[in-house]
């Protein structure tokens, strides 16, 4: 039991991100890389919700992940040793994302439940203060109610497959959205000892990640077309999107986020309300990286219904969930995320009479203008602020 209870992390352990963390997060690189290969091969509303419900389960491996080795003292053995086992596993359960609906549907399912279930039990283990315990406990027992579905899913075709997978995910991911509670059980947060600036630096550091994807596609779309003259303009707009979304996340929000930390008890609820919001955060990125390779391959095209929705829905999504992100976490609502879902409403319905090239500058539109919007706004308030 002494043992067990020194995994855990103490007041006086640096609260950095160590690089055994930065190295499971490589691993989920080549998750997103192939999310957005699976969607690019199958641009229909089906292979839609394929992607989304992998989305999903990648997604919850990595954020359990996170918060369990949040909660740990990752400069002991035992918890890196954890951690570069979900990453094997999950190397596995990546490498069968392309045929998750096909032949190797079952290694997708199997790696997910063993690492779900198999560090929800190691968790146990640990010596956890007994509200923090209690919630891993509810944890596997969500987990357990979705696994029939998981297990289920493996044994049916690629529609019907969906379809159980797809209640085993919503089940997830309701968990997720509810701290995981139970008739008559819920977890107090403002007794789980979660170091609430770490988790969200963690929580960047991962959308880094996921933008880097973004870049890393377009850069091959890049490399396999340069004999196209507009392969200059469209790989600069592509660019200018990702530089827009970054500086929309990252810039001056952040800051905001720390200062709100400071000023509450629970950081537990702002955690799991800022991992909510972060679903639709990577599959906003996701639509905006295959957008951008379709764009980029065929940039005098005729502008379509596939193309349209993946130019203009990322960045909706990507708005949309910052604004909810901003109104849940910091309790303050910014009109520019509601005018640039608007203004990308209307650019998406004007650019069926546009090429495709032209369709994406004017994605990329409305995002730079909720930059602009953000900076300008912050300079005010920081003007005011020193009078």
């Amino acid at each position: 039991m002494v043992r067990a209870r020194s995994l855990i992390r103490s007041a006086a352990s640096d609260d950095r991100v160590t690089r055994v963390e930065l190295f499971f997060d490589l691993v989920f690189v080549f998750a997103l890389s192939q999310l957005s290969h699976h969607l690019l091969e199958h641009l229909s509303w089906v292979g839609a919700g394929e992607t989304f419900v992998l989305l999903l389960a990648v997604y919850k491996v990595w954020v359990y992940t996170t918060w369990s080795a949040t909660l740990l003292d990752t400069s002991r053995l035992e918890v890196q040793w954890m951690l570069l086992t979900v990453m094997l596993v999950t190397l596995f359960m990546n490498a069968s994302i392309s045929s998750a609906f096909g032949a190797f549907g079952w290694l997708f399912a199997v790696s997910y439940l063993l690492v779900q279930l198999g560090r929800g039990a190691w968790m146990l283990s640990v010596g956890l203060d007994r509200t923090t315990h209690n919630h891993f406990v509810r944890t596997l027992i969500w987990g357990c109610m979705s696994m029939p579905f998981w297990i289920a899913g493996v044994l049916f075709g690629t529609e019907l497959r969906l379809m159980s997978w797809g209640i085993a995910a919503t089940i997830d991911l309701g968990g997720h959205m509810l701290a995981h509670r139970l008739p008559g059980r819920k977890t107090e947060g403002s007794r789980v000892p979660l170091p609430g600036e770490r988790i969200f630096e963690r929580f960047g550091l991962f959308y880094l990640i996921a933008l880097g994807e973004t870049i890393l596609s377009t850069g091959l779309a890049i490399a396999g077309n340069l004999e196209d003259p507009l392969i200059f303009l469209t790989g600069t707009i592509s660019l200018a999107g990702s530089v827009a979304i970054w500086w929309c996340y990252f810039h001056g929000l952040e800051q905001d986020i720390l200062e709100k930390l400071a000023s509450v008890d629970d950081q537990f609820r702002p955690g799991i309300l800022a991992g909510n919001t972060l679903v639709a955060l990577l599959a906003g990125l996701i639509l905006v990286a295959v957008g951008d390779q379709l764009v980029i391959t065929d940039p005098a095209a005729h502008s379509n219904l596939p193309t349209v929705l993946l130019l203009f829905g990322g960045p909706a999504l990507f708005l949309a969930g910052r604004g909810l992100f901003i109104r849940q976490v910091l309790g303050t609502r910014r009109p520019s995320d509601l005018v640039g879902i608007g203004a990308l409403v209307v650019l998406a319905g004007l650019s069926f009479l546009l090429p495709v090239f032209l369709a994406a500058f004017a994605a990329v539109l409305p995002l730079i203008g909720v930059a602009v919007s953000d900076s300008v706004n912050r300079r005010r308030r920081r003007q005011q602020g020193a009078y």
